[in-house]
């Protein structure tokens, strides 16, 4: 216990090191070494223990030595000093690395702008040269990186810096770990916000400066990174993209983050969810996965080398997942603590949690004092603080409970079991945890415990199952590991309707204000009392007369009934998701562009377009294609423009496609290189189409090409105007599906008789008052018109003309309705939306 005392007190000083260093008004740091005179000093302290019956009766003893005794001498003098002293090696600690740095022209951060000429043209660009230093994370249509900066050149002059700056590019090029670039932008120091400090987040990730309209060019050199983490960072790129392949949307993003801890892909509107309800928790990577990889690497060495040596492979086995999940603080936590377990288990020494914890912080925060401030970190070491203090005390306290109530039976068996494993240790968590969720995030959920109690049960086959799975698939077995991922496919998917049902709950979170420091330290006081007092005790003993009669212990395992539920709703999920024998086209929600995906009756998929965003594309797909369904049978590309095809470019990535259409016109356009790049990427065969054409998507089904000719149009809006205009015909129902195509088309098409009339006409260019001429909607004539449209957007879509245009007729629209599904049998139509109005 005296181990865990001293890193208190060297946290603590840590704490008062910042007071001081910020009171003196310092701001260059003091000499890094400083901190180790006062660890120097503290074999000394045994000296202040002395009196003269211990002087001649008992032998001189280190406060912070294994025989020392605390609970005999807790206010000892020498016990004193040692604390003294750590706390002061911890004030030390971070006035030698503070937040607040001195920089010289060797440091990159010395030519940083204020963060308030981010955005200025005027201000002047750098170049730098260095080494791509992260892995690189993709959040929809941008990439992160972070690069280690070795020169940097400035008004022609260059100088050797040394240095690391964030930032973000496009993903038309992917980057790895290791490469080295030249960067030129603007390099700017990260900005201090109201209520979050960008600087002091990037500052504890040894990053000091930002770069905006970065433009990077790799160089023809050989990769320069630390081999260990390029070997770790390429498995953990393969485990990522056959995550991506093998599962939908948003639950390959989540289990990117619950596995690999690549929380990027996760959808900010998913993401405030699951923090509005207290569940976000189950994100990131703890200490129960290194629990998992530390359970196996352990079993399997044994067995190869032997008991005491598998220990240290154990060991680096812990250090190499935290390192290939990205090393954030509440990682490295969970992962040294970890260690010290399975040290303490080989060396067959008792390993108590509350020491190990307070070491791991302590070591932490040795090498990085800045870790102290890290929110992961403190929830994370709150978290596991509760479930070591608080936890015993609500089990007790639920057995005493059930004793008094005549239900021991209850408390013996599964369903016992059950609330003390999830409600109980849930309870403990939330109670050491939401204090510093309000004080950090002025909201306090009021469903956290609700919906973690109803998640949890999920988590351990999404943990197990899921390395499983992507363990298979990294090593080559990809439809193994396909096979496998179904059990936490269905957990991730109960797991994001119960956080979705309870976000949206009437008073769900609440805006908590004023809630600060002073605030924090009572409420933790006031929960270290409640413990001591047992006052839940008396409160559980109050509810005796709710109680219900002994029945609850005749209850069947609820490990079968789980085990048959799960079956059961995995193969009823597998069966609805079959082919119905109907056409079915949905109009995707995807923003500001268009993505509709045909299914013909047996099962074959066509994605016409895309959108934008690769993020709500492969969000909607997710929602409507059948969870085992990774494959796309054709994609047609209308046009280039980005609305349109950025999002489906990215379609090979994550599914295996078997066709593209495109026109000769968009082959000619500069726009669609990328396209392009992706097709030959994923192998697509390409074919080009034009009018007259015809694609036979099978059981009857056919998309009818009407345009362009391969003339096309010429000047001013040639983009849109050649659009792909397509009529897909089944039995007795048709849909013209018009692109972006533009009044010029139209009237082409109306002067060539073109067959035009359709059931359901896609509103040409989502709206615009350049598309739709009242001539054109009167001769297709459509039952049904569907307008793609992003909410509030930039062009005023659709124009007021194009829907007085379209009266009288049923009007479906992204933006008001949502995701729109049509099917038909051939001869009837009917029609559901996302949104109801």
């Amino acid at each position: 216990m005296v181990l865990l005392y001293g890193s208190l007190a060297y946290m603590v000083g840590i704490l008062a090191g910042r007071v001081i260093f910020d009171w003196l008004g310092l701001t260059c740091p003091l000499p890094g070494w400083l901190w180790l005179l006062p660890l120097a000093l503290l074999p000394l302290t045994p000296l202040l223990n002395r009196t003269r019956k211990a002087a001649t009766a008992t032998p001189l003893r280190w406060p912070l030595s294994a025989g020392f005794e605390p609970e005999r001498s807790l206010w000892s003098a020498g016990l004193l000093a040692a604390l003294a002293l750590c706390a002061s090696a911890g004030a030390l600690r971070y006035a030698g690395h503070p937040f607040t740095q001195c920089w010289t022209p060797f440091d990159l951060a010395y030519y940083n702008l204020p963060a308030n000429q981010a955005f200025e043209r005027s201000a002047p660009k750098v170049t730098v040269v260095g080494v791509i230093d992260s892995y690189p994370l993709v959040a929809d249509v941008k990439q992160r990186l972070v690069v280690d900066a070795k020169t940097i050149e400035i008004d022609g002059q260059t100088q050797r810096v040394s240095g690391k700056v964030r930032l973000s590019t496009g993903i038309r090029e992917r980057y790895t770990y290791g490469r080295p670039v030249r960067v030129t932008g603007r390099l700017v120091t990260p900005p201090e916000f109201e209520d979050f400090s960008y600087r002091e987040y990037l500052a504890r990730k040894g990053v000091h400066s930002l770069f905006y309209s970065a433009h990077i060019d790799v160089l023809d050199k050989p990769s320069q990174g630390n081999p260990l983490f390029a070997a770790l960072y390429s498995v953990r790129q393969r485990g990522e993209i056959f995550l991506n392949r093998t599962l939908p949307e948003p639950y390959a993003a989540l289990a990117n983050g619950m596995l690999l801890g690549i929380e990027s892909g996760i959808p900010d509107e998913l993401y405030d969810q699951f923090n509005a309800t207290g569940s976000s928790h189950v994100i990131v990577i703890s200490g129960s996965n290194v629990a998992l990889i530390a359970g196996v690497i352990m079993a399997l060495m044994v067995r190869v080398v032997g008991g005491k040596r598998a220990v240290w492979f154990t060991v680096a086995g812990i250090a190499c997942y935290a390192l290939l999940v990205g090393g954030d603080a509440a990682v490295l936590r969970a992962a040294v603590m970890g260690s010290l377990a399975v040290i303490a288990a080989g060396l067959n020494r008792r390993s108590t949690g509350l020491v190990s914890l307070g070491a791991a912080c302590a070591l932490m925060t040795l090498l990085n004092p800045l870790a102290l401030w890290d929110v992961g970190l403190q929830l994370s070491s709150a978290a596991t603080a509760g479930l070591m203090l608080v936890a015993p005390s609500l089990i007790a306290g639920f057995r005493r409970f059930l004793n008094h109530v005549n239900l021991a039976s209850v408390g013996r068996g599964p369903v016992g079991s059950f609330f003390e494993e999830s409600f109980m240790v849930t309870l403990a968590a939330n109670i050491t945890t939401l204090p510093l969720v309000v004080f950090y995030f002025g909201r306090l959920s009021v469903v956290s415990l609700l919906t973690n109690v109803l998640i949890l049960p999920a988590q351990p086959p999404i943990m197990l199952a899921g390395s499983a799975g992507v363990v298979a698939g990294i090593i080559g077995l990809e439809q193994v590991g396909q096979w496998i991922l179904a059990l936490p496919w269905l957990c991730l998917a109960w797991t994001v309707s119960i956080v979705q049902w309870t976000a949206a709950l009437p008073g769900a979170s609440l805006e908590i204000g004023g809630y600060g420091v002073g605030a924090l330290v009572v409420t933790y006081a006031a929960i270290v009392v409640l413990k001591e007092r047992s006052s839940l005790r008396r409160l559980l003993d109050r509810l005796r007369a709710w109680a219900a009669p002994d029945w609850w212990g005749r209850l069947i395992s609820p490990a079968a009934v789980s085990g048959l539920a799960l079956t059961t709703v995995l193969a009823w999920t597998a069966a609805s998701s079959l082919p119905d024998g109907r056409l079915h086209l949905w109009f995707l929600d995807i923003g500001q562009g268009d993505g509709i995906l045909i299914q013909t009756p047996s099962g074959r998929q066509t994605l016409i377009d895309g959108g934008a965003s690769p993020e709500a594309l492969f969000g909607e797909l997710g929602a409507v294609m059948p969870f085992w369904d990774r494959t796309l049978d054709l994609l047609v590309l209308t046009h280039p423009d980005g609305d349109h095809m950025l999002a489906q470019a990215e379609a090979p990535a994550r599914y295996q496609v078997a066709q593209a259409v495109h026109t000769s016109h968009a082959a000619q356009h500069p726009d669609e290189a990328i396209w392009q790049e992706r097709m030959a990427g994923g192998n697509v065969v390409v074919t080009e189409m034009t009018a007259g054409g015809w694609i036979d998507l099978g059981d009857g089904a056919a998309l009818w090409v009407l345009w362009p000719s391969p003339e096309g149009v010429q000047g001013k809006d040639a983009d849109n105007e050649n659009s792909l205009v397509l009529k897909l015909v089944y039995g007795d129902f048709s849909a013209l599906l018009t692109g972006d195509a533009g009044l010029v088309s139209e009237q082409i098409l109306l002067s060539q008789h073109a067959p035009l009339q359709s059931t359901l006409l896609k509103v040409g260019h989502h709206g615009s008052r350049n598309s739709s001429s009242p001539e054109f909607i009167a001769r297709v004539a459509p039952q049904l018109a569907v307008i793609q449209v992003g909410i509030e957007n930039d062009y005023g879509h659709p124009h007021q003309e194009v829907l007085n245009d379209l009266s009288g007729r049923t009007l479906l629209r992204n933006d008001l309705h949502g995701r729109v599904h049509v099917w038909s049998d051939g001869r009837q139509v009917w029609v559901e939306t996302e949104k109801s109005q």
